[in-house]
């Protein structure tokens, strides 16, 4: 075996999956001190989930190993926080004309 080759770095290093079980704790902290509706915790999950992924995606961007996949991850950021922001705002009774004049 090559002793120069350097084993494959995940990078960010699991900070992903730590700041999603961070996030939850404190969607459920804030729903059972009624600070957020049940009905609505999900949609501020996607919208925390979606800022997780945009900082991911600039952690990657300003790194020298990881600029592979920031793009994807801006993309699905940017995805999920449009779709939980607008569920936040009222936009679901009116998001299908949208796609109507996407299409």
């Amino acid at each position: 075996m090559d002793e120069n080759v350097k084993p494959k770095q995940d990078y960010p290093p699991k900070i992903t999956g730590g700041l999603i079980l961070i996030l939850l704790g404190v969607l459920f902290l804030m729903s059972e001190m009624d600070k957020i509706s049940w009905t609505d915790w999900w949609a501020y999950f996607l919208v925390g989930l979606g800022g997780i992924f945009l900082l991911e995606g600039l952690i990657r961007v300003f790194s020298a190993e990881g600029r592979r996949g920031a793009g994807g991850r801006f993309v699905a950021g940017l995805i999920l926080v449009v779709i939980g922001g607008s569920h936040l705002i009222g936009f679901e009774e009116w998001w299908p004309l949208v796609l109507l004049f996407v299409g």
